[in-house]
C-alpha cells in the first residue's frame, strides 16, 4: 500500500469520524506537527494546547482537504503554522510572554552549586533598590516597553526612561569592579 492509498484512507476514514484515524494521524504527525508550532511559539505549554487544537481543527475540517491542492500533511503543516501565528499575535500570549518575574533569574544565579555569587549579580541587584528592580524587571524580563511602563507605572515616560537609564548605569559601575 503506497502513502497515497494510506492518506486516502485516513482521510476517508475521518470523515467517517473514526476516531483511531486521528489517533493515527496524532502518532505519526505529532511531532513534525509540534516542532512547527513550537518553532513559532517558543513556549512549551502553549504549544502543547496549539497541538491540541490544530487536531481538533483537523478532525472538525476534514471534509475542507482538497487532495488536488496538496498532500495531507501539507494541509495539516498550514493548519499548525496558521494557528501557531494566530497564537504568537494573541494577547493572551503576550501577556504570557511578559509574566517572566526577576526572582526566576535572580534565583538560577544565587543556586549555582557551588553557592558562590554568580559575578556578584546577586548582590548588585540587591545594592540597586526596589524603584530599579522593578524598572528593569518589567523592561528586561517582562518585554514591558518605555511606553508601557509609563503606563503601568503612572510615571512620566521621560522618567521612566532616565531612571532605566540610571540603574543601568548603576550596575554597570557596580559590576565594573567585578572584572578588573
Amino acid at each position: 500500500m503506497t502513502t497515497t492509498d494510506i492518506n486516502s484512507l485516513i482521510v476517508k476514514r475521518l470523515k467517517d469520524k473514526d476516531p483511531t484515524a486521528l489517533d493515527y494521524l496524532y502518532d505519526h504527525y505529532s511531532s513534525a506537527l509540534y516542532g512547527v508550532i513550537y518553532k513559532t511559539i517558543k513556549h512549551q505549554e502553549m504549544a502543547e494546547e496549539t497541538l491540541h487544537d490544530v487536531f481538533l481543527k483537523i478532525w472538525d475540517q476534514i471534509d475542507k482537504f482538497d487532495r488536488s491542492k496538496g498532500t495531507l500533511f501539507t494541509w495539516m503543516f498550514r493548519i499548525a503554522r496558521n494557528r501557531a501565528i494566530d497564537v504568537r499575535r494573541s494577547a493572551d500570549f503576550k501577556v504570557q510572554d511578559k509574566s517572566d518575574d526577576i526572582s526566576t533569574f535572580v534565583d538560577m544565579f544565587e543556586t549555582q552549586s557551588n553557592q558562590e555569587d554568580y559575578i556578584g549579580l546577586s548582590g548588585v541587584l540587591n545594592e540597586i533598590g526596589e524603584m530599579c528592580k522593578k524598572l528593569i524587571q518589567l523592561n528586561f524580563f517582562m518585554g514591558y516597553s518605555h511606553a508601557e511602563i509609563s503606563e503601568s507605572e503612572e510615571m512620566p515616560l521621560g522618567t521612566v526612561k532616565t531612571r532605566l537609564r540610571n540603574c543601568l548605569l548603576s550596575i554597570k559601575e557596580k559590576l565594573k569592579k567585578d572584572f578588573e
